[in-house]
């Protein structure tokens, strides 16, 4: 299939999940209502917390920086939270009977999964962004923060984070019931991820979850470039998260080949 035909499927599926998901202008305020509570909470949580010399919130949060801490977790968590939707909602693509249209037409399915993360993350993500961009010309330095790093990073981190997002598409191909995704990743996901807490501070075992979700390394690459603070950790956490992004890729085909294969011999006429 060639390059036009993958991005005219790409572009409408993000033409439909924007006809499907936006109903009115109501929606919007949720984009930044939800996550900026979420913020504000987690915030006067680890307010009372010591985090002076010889804490050890010190060690990974310099000069008591809490709210950039936090601010950098939620932005970034947002970007892989956003695109776990696109798989929990897709439900209403066998209510509707669009992808049993989908899987019996010649477009790309890969395109369709990656249309349907991508717009997931842009719809999700883009009020929060303007939001946390703002706040951070409030909250800290702007000129120790390498911008150099930081930028070309954070359009790693929305390619990796459209990545996860159609490998989680694939996964739920496998059921009809894809809100199981959402207990999974939800919870589990920013408490291990280090969104609000540092793995540092987390025992053994809980460190080795940590390493499950893209979203940790992550946010060691951001929190890296936003500190100035650039080392063999920094280096480490980038080799992990591209190695892991083209894996995943791969597994996303072979999930999608097998369910497709899955839901000729197990479904109905309707194909699921």
């Amino acid at each position: 299939m060639n390059l036009s035909s993958l991005w005219l499927t790409l572009s409408a599926e993000v033409t439909k999940q924007h006809q499907n998901r936006v109903k009115g202008h109501a929606v919007f305020f949720s984009l930044l209502l939800w996550p900026a509570l979420t913020f504000l909470t987690s915030y006067f949580t680890m307010q009372p917390f010591r985090n002076g010399a010889g804490s050890t919130l010190s060690r990974v949060i310099p000069d008591g920086r809490i709210p950039l801490f936090l601010l950098s977790g939620y932005l970034v968590f947002q970007l892989y939270w956003t695109v776990v939707q696109a798989a929990w909602l897709f439900e209403q693509e066998r209510k509707g009977g669009t992808l049993e249209m989908i899987f019996l037409t010649p477009a790309s399915k890969m395109a369709f999964l990656y249309g349907r993360s991508l717009y997931s993350l842009f719809h999700g993500i883009w009020m929060f962004a303007a939001f946390s961009c703002l706040t951070f010309l409030f909250i800290t330095d702007v000129s120790s923060i390498h911008w150099g790093v930081l930028l070309p990073i954070l359009a790693l981190i929305m390619i990796s984070a459209v990545i996860w997002g159609a490998l989680l598409c694939a996964i739920s191909l496998f059921s009809r019931d894809s809100g199981l995704l959402y207990y999974i990743f939800q919870a589990p996901m920013e408490l291990f991820g280090g969104v609000r807490i540092p793995p540092a501070v987390f025992p053994i075992w809980a460190t080795g979850l940590s390493l499950l979700f893209p979203v940790t390394y992550s946010l060691v690459l951001v929190r890296g470039a936003l500190y100035d603070n650039i080392g063999f950790t920094w280096w480490l956490a980038l080799g992990a998260l591209i190695v892991g992004s083209v894996g995943l890729v791969i597994c996303t085909r072979y999930l999608l080949l097998r369910a497709e294969q899955h839901a000729r011999v197990k479904g109905n006429w309707n194909l699921f």
